[in-house]
């Protein structure tokens, strides 16, 4: 499958998952997440204004329901820590234990590398791994199909941070714009000529 078939496979997943919500597009009332595929579960307290459905996506369901007390989260960072997670936080920066998954990065079947994913995240990462990847009758344990889904997996999960850096990317663009004319010259460049020299 070619880069370009893996978006339209993106593409068509989420338009199907927005149609079986019955919108054509998702947002959530907490954060800035409109990939459909984070809203799942229960609906019931989601509202819709016109064909945008919203409410909350599970990630910050989760964050709402999560137990505030020291013991609790000692609890949930431990039992994330057995199942192989090591980052303390995502990619997206979500850094609450209650929300975070141990994510195969591999694949469960190819190896035990793990990695602590938000809710949101892994459900980004399976939905691709179930609609772009043909199923395949190979032995899973060949060096070459294990080497395959670790790069495979290495990435998708380039592409998860790259995905949460371009927002970050666009506001420093944005407010770079804003303090530079057309000219290149900063908010103090006073007496320049339309071609930026000094008058």
């Amino acid at each position: 499958m070619t880069d370009e078939d893996r978006f339209f496979e993106r593409q068509r997943q989420n338009w199907t998952n927005l149609r079986r919500l019955g919108v054509s597009a998702a947002n959530c009332t907490e954060c800035v997440e409109t990939d459909p595929r984070c809203f799942i579960g229960d609906l019931s307290q989601a509202t819709r204004i016109g064909n945008t459905l919203r409410t909350m996506c599970e990630r910050c369901k989760r964050k709402l329901a999560s137990p505030k007390d020291t013991e609790a989260i000692d609890a949930k960072w431990s039992a994330l820590k057995k199942a192989g997670v090591r980052n303390d936080r995502c990619y997206c920066g979500e850094d609450n234990p209650f929300c975070l998954e141990a994510d195969h990065v591999d694949g469960r079947k190819s190896s035990s590398r793990v990695m602590g994913c938000c809710i949101n995240c892994h459900l980004k990462r399976t939905s691709r791994q179930l609609t772009e990847y043909p199923s395949e009758s190979v032995d899973l344990s060949s060096a070459l199909i294990v080497a395959r889904n670790r790069l495979r997996g290495t990435i998708e999960h380039l592409e998860l941070i790259a995905e949460g850096l371009r927002p970050i990317e666009k506001m420093l663009h944005d407010m770079s714009a804003s303090e530079f004319d057309s000219y290149g010259n900063g908010p103090n460049a006073e007496g320049r000529s339309e071609n930026g020299t000094k008058t």
